[in-house]
């Protein structure tokens, strides 16, 4: 079904050699779904704030039981599994795990295996060669995932000079004051976690010592929300950035730090949390890749061109497993990238069209753009400065706009999905943009008719952590994306507390909330997608942002009390 050659690995990576036999590897065997298109219906009148079943969330039985195929199914396939020596066989319905020895499963799959080497030393062992699935049951299977994806490319932080001369920096506080969280605080059962993948660590150390030079009410990290292998003796920035924002926005919550160590990417993480029982309500991913190119070699793997699974079957897998998260009752947040609407396939604009950044672009997860501050106001207007912005100028106030190359060193992605169709709630914004009059790339560069793509914007240049032990700047939507994720474990808190329940995916309704009370958001006109982390190519192109909802900002960055009057007097029924 297909070949795996030195030519298709990724070029980062090397074959060093043979594997042992002995080695064990492990795997998903992703079956065929059904009643997806019930499915889609159940998610949209789920999360859909004017239907009588909004927030009726479900079971993962009752989701696994809709979408799976038939226990007949899923016994042969185990039962061909256990025969051909796999063990530790999970079936989770529609996904079944399985672990075997690379001897077993090169005779199951009719391959080979080599490891593999980084350029960083780091090595893997990964399929080699032809692949392909039994006749015996290959009509029940889509994918086959684990055996041959490398790691995921993740934004690349962008780190700027500590120095008051240069610009003012973002605090926790400077959002408290801005997005006016002020003292608000979980005060009940509201959680928020953060996704990692491949060696991503954060040490508890630093998150401690960060809410204490911060002043911030950070709860460690219980041991049974750490899920995965953390090395906290080797820290990496963007899950210290992803945890210190997600608590220190999302004060007092409970926290969760969740990383997928085996690069099975999407798929694997969606797989796992939708089959894990006790799971954060809130999540914030800082990672991601161009949408028509997650099933090359190195990212979605192999097995897509293997098993002629394309780009955009893989995507509507994930798709797929995003809805049944969201049916639970969770609340995903993604980075919408690092590297404009050309994406970081493409620094330097050669291509004629853009690369919309997946997961960011998903119609089922809420996305976030990033913003900075231009003529700011420093931190002698900052209640009770922290000791963190000693010798700093912490925001308190000031202009936000798009963040742009010229002083964050990136843009931030957006534009409109390939694959995905824009959603109802979505519609009316995205005709009002198109139709504003506002400059556009060339229309056969992207898809008017797609998902647009950010929901909402937040700071993402000159954030302030702590990185062992130092205070360092740095920048890129992965800061975006875990500060919102904060402000909604806030609103979670409110909600859950008056009626028991999340609120769930939210897009639908910020969107209902932007046109009904756009006082929850403070709209940002200034500013455009145009460049990449490479920098500003004439011949790439890009969004602008205008008023309203524009694909470089989404529908603005976040008002807490007017989001929470909206959702108090709209949600609730509650007026105040």
């Amino acid at each position: 079904m297909g070949t795996r050659t030195v030519e298709n690995t990724p070029g980062d990576w090397k074959i060093v050699g043979p594997v042992d036999d002995k080695h064990m590897v492990t795997f998903i065997v992703a079956l065929q779904q059904h009643n997806l298109d019930k499915l889609e219906e159940i998610f949209w009148d789920i999360s859909n704030p004017e239907s009588d079943n909004y927030r009726n969330f479900m079971s993962i039985e009752d989701i696994t039981a809709l979408v799976a195929p038939s226990v007949r199914v899923q016994k042969k396939v185990m039962r061909w599994l256990n025969h051909n020596g796999a063990k530790d066989i999970e079936n989770h319905g529609d996904a079944i795990y399985a672990k075997a020895t690379v001897a077993a499963v090169s005779k199951m799959f009719n391959t080979e295996f080599r490891s593999f080497e980084h350029e960083s030393g780091k090595s893997l062992v990964r399929q080699f060669g032809p692949f392909s699935v039994h006749e015996d049951i290959a009509e029940h299977v889509e994918m086959v995932a684990g055996l041959s994806e490398f790691p995921t490319p993740r934004f690349s932080l962008k780190k700027s000079p500590l120095s008051p001369e240069v610009m003012v920096s973002i605090a926790p506080q400077s959002v408290e004051v801005i997005y006016k969280t002020g003292s608000a605080q979980v005060m009940k059962n509201s959680s928020v976690g953060v996704i990692e993948f491949e060696d991503q660590y954060y040490s508890p150390t630093d998150l401690a010592n960060f809410a204490s030079r911060f002043n911030v009410k950070i709860n460690p990290v219980a041991a049974n929300h750490v899920v995965g292998q953390n090395d906290p003796s080797n820290p990496q920035i963007e899950a210290t950035l992803d945890i210190q924002y997600g608590l220190g926005i999302g004060l007092n919550a409970d926290g969760w730090f969740w990383i997928e160590a085996d690069p099975v990417w999407l798929y694997g993480f969606s797989t796992h949390m939708f089959t894990t029982k006790d799971v954060p309500l809130v999540i914030s991913i800082s990672y991601g890749w161009n949408e028509e190119a997650q099933c090359q070699d190195g990212i979605g793997g192999a097995e897509c061109q293997q098993l002629g699974v394309s780009n955009t079957v893989y995507v509507q897998r994930i798709n797929t497993e995003f809805q049944k998260l969201g049916m639970r009752g969770i609340t995903m947040i993604s980075a919408s990238g690092d590297s404009g609407a050309n994406g970081r396939t493409d620094p330097y604009c050669s291509e004629n069209h853009l690369n919309p950044v997946f997961p960011g672009c998903s119609p089922y997860i809420t996305s976030v753009g990033a913003t900075q501050i231009s003529s700011a106001s420093g931190q002698a207007n900052l209640p009770n400065p922290p000791p963190g912005c000693s010798g700093l100028s912490c925001a308190s106030g000031g202009t936000e706009q798009c963040v742009s190359y010229a002083q964050a060193n990136f843009a931030s992605g957006g534009g409109f999905s390939v694959i995905a169709a824009a959603p109802a709630h979505q519609k009316a914004a995205i005709a009002t943009y198109l139709a504003s009059g506002v400059a556009l790339p060339p229309s056969s560069y992207y898809n008017a008719a797609g998902r647009g793509f950010p929901d909402l914007a937040a700071f993402g240049s000159n954030v302030l952590i702590l990185s062992q032990g130092q205070i360092e700047a740095v920048g890129g939507t992965s800061c975006s994306s875990p500060i919102v994720a904060g402000i909604v474990s806030l609103l979670n808190d409110y909600v859950i507390s008056k009626s028991g329940k999340p609120l769930g995916f939210i897009s639908p309704l910020l969107y209902q909330m932007a046109a009904a009370h756009p006082a929850a958001f403070t709209d940002i006109t200034v500013g455009d997608n145009k460049c990449t982390e490479a920098g500003c190519a004439s011949s790439c192109k890009g969004f602008e942002a205008t008023k309203g909802w524009d694909p470089v900002s989404g529908l603005g960055t976040p008002v807490y009390p007017e989001m929470l009057k909206y959702i108090q007097s709209q949600v609730l029924k509650e007026k105040i």
